[in-house]
């Protein structure tokens, strides 16, 4: 299964102190907050049973606070609860639809059940987000469900339009590199020299790498990515 790009979550850790702050006796709004800013931050440490609590909580005080409901999607997730995970993202969507980070999740969430179309038809609408700021990785995580799809040149499209948002995708480049060394060296080679520079020495990067310099005759750099293989072969043995 391909592992999809997610959004990192902006966290707010709040301190507990012994005395109740005198927004949480008077103000439902900022208690709220204060709860989902505490669930995400368990959440973030993988304390899913206290982070439940505090969505719950948040949620007692406003049933229709997003980022709560997102949080609790998120946790259940983590916890294997699939239905009541679905349930909960499907409502945050309910409440907020231009929440474009919880429509990705949720679309990243329906391609991890192999449930592609219904991944595309999410990851398509988060990508109408001019504004997002991390339209790139939507675009890049649509290529993955093109290549489930086994849709090489709509993955291939996908692909080219995340790195016009953002070059500096490296997965993007490293599947470009994948998908059109049979047919396109020059497009491959272009793909190669971005993951080289970046100094991206992953076998799968390399054994690429190793391809393409096969299929271009190039002697010298094929002799040089067979030493890096081995040795990193080496270094894994060890």
């Amino acid at each position: 299964m391909r592992r999809l790009a997610l959004p990192l979550l902006l966290l707010l850790l709040l301190t507990a102190c012994a005395s109740k702050p005198p927004w949480e006796k008077t103000d439902p709004d900022q208690q709220a907050d204060a709860y989902a800013n505490l669930g995400m931050g368990y959440l973030e440490q993988e304390q899913y049973s206290r982070s439940l609590r505090e969505f719950g909580r948040a949620l007692d005080l406003r049933p229709r606070h997003a980022q709560a409901l997102h949080g609790m999607a998120l946790t259940l997730q983590e916890q294997g609860e699939n239905q009541l995970a679905e349930n909960y993202f499907k409502q945050v969507l309910q409440v907020d639809p231009k929440n474009t980070a919880a429509r990705n999740n949720y679309a990243a969430f329906l391609f991890e059940q192999s449930r592609y179309d219904e991944a595309r038809a999410e990851f398509e609408l988060a990508s109408k987000d001019i504004f997002y700021p991390n339209r790139a990785m939507i675009f890049e995580n649509l290529g993955y469900v093109a290549l489930e799809q086994d849709k090489p040149s709509l993955a291939i499209e996908y692909f080219q339009r995340c790195l016009a948002l953002d070059r500096n995708r490296i997965n993007a480049h490293r599947e470009l590199l994948r998908l059109q060394l049979p047919t396109d060296t020059e497009a491959a080679k272009k793909h190669w020299q971005f993951l080289e520079q970046a100094g991206i020495r992953d076998r799968d990067s390399l054994e690429l790498g190793l391809e393409l310099a096969k299929k271009t005759g190039n002697q010298q750099e094929k002799e040089r990515l067979q030493e890096l293989l081995s040795a990193r072969q080496n270094d894994n043995n060890h």
